[in-house]
């Protein structure tokens, strides 16, 4: 238990507010709320600030990206994206 106390707050509890708004973050997207893309941002933050402390370059940069992705998924919310052109959409009851 010392243990636990004493490292808890090792990092300013940049880990801590990044484990919880990337657990609020999953939990809004899974309920298809545009609000988790804004979530995952803040703990995408504290993620890169956690890289930082701790001196990892991966983690950082990695966050980085995830933080562009989760802005892209905020503009993105709500368009039409069909993916697959318009004849890999029809049905394949001519072929059977």
């Amino acid at each position: 238990m010392e243990y636990l106390f004493e490292h808890a707050l090792q990092y300013k509890g940049s880990d801590w507010a990044a484990m919880v708004f990337t657990f609020l973050s999953l939990y809004l997207l899974g309920n298809k709320s545009r609000t988790g893309f804004v979530m995952g941002i803040i703990a995408n933050v504290f993620w890169f600030s956690y890289g930082y402390l701790t001196g990892s370059v991966a983690n950082m940069f990695c966050s980085s990206v995830v933080i562009y992705l989760q802005a892209r998924g905020w503009v993105n919310w709500g368009k039409d994206t069909d993916l697959l052109p318009a004849s890999a959409n029809s049905t394949n009851s001519e072929s059977q």
